[in-house]
């Protein structure tokens, strides 16, 4: 994951998630909406090996992706 750049990918995946639910769902909240993100890697899957091949899991906090959030939203910057 970390070798081809995939979880920098889902976070900013996570974070325009985020950003959409913010705007869109009344009373929003990132650990009540966001279940996380589930990457498939086809070529790796064995069905009889079952979840633990080809499969991989993360939920980013919520303090993750609002620090994500602010470094685009330009905060911290002179």
């Amino acid at each position: 994951m970390a070798r081809g750049g995939y979880r920098l990918q889902y976070l900013l995946y996570v974070l325009a998630l985020h950003r959409y639910l913010s705007v869109r769902q009344p009373g929003y909240d990132f650990e009540e909406h966001v279940g996380g993100a589930f990457y498939l890697f086809l070529r790796g899957v064995d069905p009889e090996a079952g979840m633990d091949r080809g499969v991989y899991f993360d939920r980013p906090s919520a303090a993750c992706i609002a620090a994500l959030d602010g470094c685009f939203a330009g905060e911290g910057q002179s």
